[in-house]
């Protein structure tokens, strides 16, 4: 198929000369014609449609009797016109590529009550109608139509794409399910197929064209059919053209990635949708050769936010004479949602590569989005500090997603991790996501250490699933505080008490022995200062978490200061914006996986090893307290527990209970020595202590709780006579 260019030239008119010896008549020159437009021309029609109902059937009373519609439609036509004017006849060839993926779906669903017999019970019957539709092809060949012209400074394109056979098939199945035995409704099932023609696709477009690059045509149209109530197809034209170019042009730039849970499902990124940071991200430059010979160039493919070539960004290939070849490369996207600003990181979604050979090039934009954020929770953390935490990473990126990982307080750590990995799935198919980040909070990181150590998978591309595991306050080498609750009688089951003793610094020392391993992902922990001692030791911490536990064995953390009960340690902005450092790393950071562990001892993996590290409920070698029990307190009815006590220097009186009750320590002679209040700063703590110091001789003491609980609760004490210094040693050598 040729074409025609069309060029208008503008004449004035001369007076007539005669000619003369001194001023003969001088004869026109030719004047060689302007070289033909050369390049591409895209060409896309697309539709995007679902409908779903569910309603009660028609004159029915029972809300269970219902029909349930599921309809959806998606239509792809593409369409690549290569123009090819190289030699400036003004007759350009043409090569067209087209494609048609047209699919259909109708399910409905049917559920009716009905009674087979009177003296039977009536049964749900449900019927189920899959209806599909297809249609699929592909051709090559010349244009149909193909016209270029130009006036002045404005063209007008116009172009159509050939017809070409399309395979379509039909399929239709009906189910039932619950019928009566002698129902004549039966199972059907059915399926043809036949060619159909796909009717020509093109259309025609004007525009300027730009004075300051008259030999250059480059833009898009966009435009979409329907109404208000039928959704209608979406139109886009795309044109790259040269008068007179060089042989080899860039005509267009993709990007693909591979859908999660599949590393061999790639697809093609649309343009209104992005990439999560750390995904594999396939580049694709189109090269074509309008020349009569092969030609070899290299392809140098560079991102211009960080104006930085790309790994292995640079590829030679060798394009066929009159045809086109595609040249890509993998991206690793690890740290591109994200840009070094002073001393903090900022967001940088927005991306733009750049694919160049020595006489074209031609850029692209890519949304990067930060990886999601999995919040691991504790027990005892107080909602709206999780909340505040979320909403601050909302307010960093509005694209950055977040879930919470819950731990079920009915569960130990190693049986919460399960729970934890079937969350961070679920995100990742949510954000086609192949890697995630992890911030934890007191025994919730206990959870995520068990995550990482025996669940997580390691990616296709030979990372760890959790980038990073950031720890918030964890008891590494347990609390001082649940020393002593195994043992105890609990009647109420409102906790599972196993899962608190799990936090004692036995029992974490087995978890330590068996929970080692970072298989890659890089830990970052937080120790937060808001105690100067924590329960009965004289070490300072959050009044959970020891600084000494939070810290454990890891390469990068950080200690900070805080004036907020342990319930909220999550809520405050400076420790949201510490571990922000940790999580939104830049491009040029360390994206590796980290290869060391948190114990010279030889990791386990296996499922049988890591259950041994869960609470066994015995613990001979944990240390004693000199007195225990379970208090019950009912509402609007004080309660006391009585002990003698010998003579001592120092007592230390660790419970759990709401911040609405009121905890009172009285001697043998009704003296109060201690209180802690309700409503007071450290009542809100998980676990709250009243330490008193003097020389007290042996006696009759009591320890009396007042105050508003909205039903029975358990509350649990533990008495420490003496110093407790705690053991400082790393518990696992």
């Amino acid at each position: 198929m040729t074409a025609v260019l069309v060029i208008a030239a503008l004449t004035t008119s001369l007076p007539a000369q005669r000619p003369s010896k001194s001023n003969p008549r001088r004869v026109a020159e030719k004047v060689p014609p302007k070289a033909g437009w050369s390049g591409i021309i895209t060409f896309r029609k697309t539709l995007q449609d679902s409908l779903h109902t569910d309603e009660k059937l028609f004159g029915r009373v029972d809300d269970s009797e219902r029909i349930k519609h599921d309809q959806t439609r998606n239509y792809l036509y593409q369409g690549q016109l290569l123009v090819n004017d190289l030699a400036g006849t003004g007759r350009a060839t043409t090569k067209a590529t087209v494609s048609l993926r047209d699919s259909e779906s109708r399910k409905v669903t049917q559920n009716e009550s009905t009674n087979c017999h009177a003296f039977e019970p009536s049964r749900m019957i449900k019927s189920e109608n899959i209806d599909k539709k297809l249609t699929e092809g592909n051709a090559t060949g010349e244009a149909a139509s193909y016209s270029i012209s130009t006036v002045g400074d404005t063209f007008r394109l116009s172009f159509s794409l050939p017809e070409f056979e399309a395979k379509y098939t039909h399929t239709e199945s009906t189910t039932y399910s619950n019928l009566c035995a002698n129902s004549t409704r039966k199972p059907s099932n059915s399926s043809n197929s036949s060619m159909t023609r796909v009717p020509q696709g093109g259309s025609s477009v004007e525009g300027k064209i730009d004075p300051k690059t008259p030999d250059i045509l480059e833009g898009s149209k966009t435009w979409t059919e329907g109404t208000a109530k039928i959704k209608g197809f979406t139109y886009t034209i795309t044109w790259r053209l040269r008068r007179k170019p060089q042989p080899l042009m860039i005509t267009d730039i993709r990007f693909f990635q591979p859908i999660y849970p599949s590393p061999s499902d790639w697809q093609e990124i649309p343009d209104k949708l992005f990439a999560v940071d750390g995904n594999q991200v396939k580049v694709i430059a189109t090269v074509v050769n309008l020349a009569s010979t092969d030609k070899t160039a290299t392809v140098n493919f560079r991102e211009l936010k960080e104006d930085t070539d790309l790994p292995d960004g640079s590829v030679t290939a060798t394009i066929p004479a009159n045809g086109q070849k595609d040249v890509e490369i993998i991206w690793d996207t690890s740290g591109y949602a994200w840009q070094r600003s002073g001393d903090s990181p900022v967001p940088e979604a927005a991306r733009l590569v750049e694919a160049r050979i020595p006489d074209d090039s031609m850029q692209k934009g890519l949304t990067i989005v930060p990886k999601p954020v999995i919040l691991v929770w504790g027990f005892w953390q107080a909602g709206d500090a999780m909340r505040k935490f979320h909403s601050y990473l909302n307010a960093v990126s509005d694209r950055w997603a977040s879930s919470d990982g819950m731990t079920d307080v009915r569960k130990v750590s190693t049986d919460n991790a399960n729970d934890l990995d079937s969350t961070i799935r679920k995100m990742q198919r949510r954000m086609n996501a192949w890697h995630v980040d992890l911030v934890s909070v007191q025994n919730g990181g206990l959870t995520a250490r068990v995550y990482v150590n025996s669940i997580m998978p390691t990616v296709f591309d030979g990372r760890p699933t959790a980038t990073h595991l950031v720890m918030v306050g964890v008891p590494n080498l347990g609390t001082p505080c649940a020393a002593g609750i195994m043992g105890l009688s609990f009647k109420l089951n409102t906790l599972n008490w196993n899962a608190v003793a799990e936090l004692s610094e036995e029992s974490m020392k087995r978890f330590n022995l068996l929970v080692n391993n970072t298989n890659g992902t890089r830990f970052a922990a937080l120790a937060v200062r808001t105690r100067n001692s924590v329960c009965m030791e004289d070490t300072p911490g959050d009044g959970f978490a020891t600084i000494p536990s939070a810290i454990w064995r890891t390469k990068v953390n950080a200690v900070m200061r805080a004036q907020v009960p342990t319930r909220q340690i999550m809520g405050e902005v400076a420790h949201f914006r510490q571990i922000l450092k940790w999580i939104a790393i830049p491009p040029n950071g360390d994206h590796s996986p980290d290869p060391s562990t948190l114990n010279a001892v030889t990791p386990f993996r296996s499922e049988a090893y890591f259950k041994m590290a869960s609470f066994s409920g015995s613990n001979s070698d944990e240390r004693k307290p000199d007195h225990s029990g379970v208090v019950l307190l009912k509402p609007n009815a004080p309660a006391a527990m009585n002990m003698r006590l010998p003579a001592t220097s120092r007592i230390s009186v660790v419970f759990m209970a709401p911040p609405g009750v009121t905890a009172t320590l009285v001697n043998e002679r009704g003296e109060t020595i201690g209180v802690d209040p309700a409503g007071s700063e450290t009542s809100a703590d998980v676990f709250r202590t009243i330490t008193v110091k003097g020389n007290y001789p042996a006696g009759q003491w009591s320890l009396r709780f007042e105050g508003s609980v909205g039903g029975d609760i358990e509350i649990p004490v533990t008495v420490w006579l003496g110093e407790q210094a705690g053991d400082k040693r790393d518990l696992v050598g």
